[in-house]
């Protein structure tokens, strides 16, 4: 569970992060040579999506996939919705809510059946 709330953190966190240092990053062609700049926010997003990867290579090795891989996205695009409107300034429908409030129930759902 630890690893799971682990996983849904850094990977929401990696996708705003990313968000935040997306307007420094810079790719060049010169001389046949690729340049490429990314700012320390995309770099530490980065680094979390990367660390949430090998989270997540773990947590589906111990669990059914037809049941982590749902609870997994739903929970970290639940996270990421909310991060977005508290740390980029997204609005918040009530469209938003609804969708938020259908995935939670979607969630709930998957867990009766698994217990």
């Amino acid at each position: 569970m630890i690893l799971f709330v682990l996983y849904v953190i850094l990977s929401s966190a990696g996708i705003i992060l990313f968000k935040l240092g997306s307007t420094a990053v810079e790719f060049t062609l010169t001389d046949k040579i690729i340049g490429f700049n990314m700012s320390y926010t995309s770099m530490l997003g980065l680094l979390c999506y990367l660390v949430s990867f090998v989270l997540w290579m773990i947590i589906i090795g111990k669990n059914d996939v037809s049941y982590i891989v749902p609870i997994g996205l739903a929970a970290t695009n639940v996270t990421i919705m909310l991060g977005a409107t508290f740390f980029l300034g997204e609005s918040f429908s009530l469209y938003k809510i609804i969708g938020l409030l259908l995935i939670l129930g979607g969630i709930a759902f998957l867990n009766m059946g698994n217990a």
